[in-house]
This record gives C-alpha cells, structure tokens and sequence, in this order.
C-alpha cells in the first residue's frame, strides 16, 4: 500500500477521532453530554472548565499531529517515510493507550468507534513503516 495513502488516510482517521472534542468546545449540549458521562449527572463548575480545557489543549494537539503528517507528504525517500510512519506509530500508540487502559479498567473512556479508529491509525502507521510503498 502506497505510504502516503495511509498517511492521507490517517489524518481524516484523526480529525475524526477529535471531532466530539472539536464539536463539545461550540455545542453546549454536547457538552454536557460527554462532561456527564465522565463526571456524573451534575458536574461542578470547575469540572466544566477542565474539561474545556482539555478538549482544547487536545484537539490543537491533534491539528498539529495532522499538521505534522501533512507536511511529510512531501517527502519522497522511501526510507524518510517508513521512518516517519514508525514514529507516528509510536506517538499514536501513546494516543490510545490511555483508552485502552481505561476499557480494561472499567474507567471512563472514548466511545468506542474513536478507540477503533485510534487502533486502526496505529495499525496503518506500522504497516507503512514495515511494508510501505511510493
């Protein structure tokens, strides 16, 4: 599989993964829905505001790692490339960890299409590093 199809398909893969973190910081309803399943029926204030401050300070997380895959469909040595996607791999297994520590914890999680998506991203960043093509 083409390398830069898999980095072309990762970054809607990632956008899509932020999306309920882009969509709770206009939509208060969304909002309260996911900050409810997190801290309970009737979150405290302060509860709120952490919350907001993490879904900002994660999606602009996120834009600058689909920045960063982007910028490396520029490249075209094979070798920069499959180096690149081992990274992310990397980088993008510390992305799902956290979730997946939850699931088996029985903590509060992402649903569960974003911890798929999150997997398959892993998936394909370290079929590019080992078995991608130009």
């Amino acid at each position: 599989m083409n390398i830069k199809t898999i980095f072309k398909i990762n970054i809607a893969l990632m956008f899509l993964q932020a999306l309920p973190l882009y969509i709770s910081l206009f939509s208060p309803e969304f909002k309260m829905m996911l900050t409810t399943d997190a801290f309970g029926s009737d979150p405290s204030p302060d509860a709120i505001i952490i919350f907001e401050q993490f879904a900002l300070v994660l999606g602009l997380l996120v834009l600058g790692i689909i920045s960063l895959i982007y910028g490396s469909l520029t490249f075209n040595d094979i070798n920069v490339l499959k180096r690149i996607s081992f990274l992310l791999f990397a980088l993008s297994g510390f992305f799902a960890l956290p979730d997946l520590i939850n699931v088996f914890t029985g903590q509060p999680t992402a649903p569960l299409p974003v911890i798929i998506m999150g997997l398959i991203t892993l998936g394909l960043f370290y079929y590019g590093s080992k078995k991608g093509t130009i």
